[in-house]
Parts: C-alpha cells; sequence; structure tokens
C-alpha cells in the first residue's frame, strides 16, 4: 500500500514491494500512480500465496480511504463501528 500525492492510496500486489515501489517512484509503474505519484511505500504484508495477495487486494480496494489508513496503520478496517 503506497502514499500518494493528493492524500490518495495505492493498493497493489507485489513479490518485492520495495522494488515495485522503486519503479513507481520512476514513473513507470501502474496509470494510478502516474497520475498520483507515491510518497511512501505505507503498509506491506506478506501471504502464503498469490491467490491470498490477491483476495486482499481486492477487498482493500473496495473500502473507503479513511478504513485503508486504518489497515495502513494496522488496525483492522473490516470490523464495523
Amino acid at each position: 500500500m503506497l502514499a500518494c500525492r493528493g492524500g490518495k492510496i495505492y493498493t497493489g500486489t507485489a513479490v518485492d514491494p520495495e522494488a515495485r515501489f522503486r519503479v513507481h517512484m520512476k514513473g513507470k509503474g501502474a496509470a494510478f500512480t502516474r497520475a498520483n505519484p507515491p510518497l511512501a511505500l505505507l503498509r506491506r504484508e506478506p501471504y502464503e500465496s498469490r491467490q491470498a495477495a490477491c483476495r486482499m487486494e481486492s477487498a482493500l480496494k473496495k473500502l473507503p480511504r479513511k478504513r485503508k489508513a486504518a489497515w495502513a496503520r494496522g488496525e483492522n478496517p473490516f470490523l464495523k463501528g
């Protein structure tokens, strides 16, 4: 998960998050990060499989920004309340 310009958050999957962050910083990553340049790597989380990582990515992308930010802080954004 990346903090991007304009207070936006980018969520994606990568085998090597730090290397992928450097690609985004060079403007060669996703269209989203080309339009909203990344500022910092907020959080990375290992998963047992690519499938599990993609499921979490999909779930996180459906959340509003405040809940994504909560996940980046280590909170559970899927709890109601």
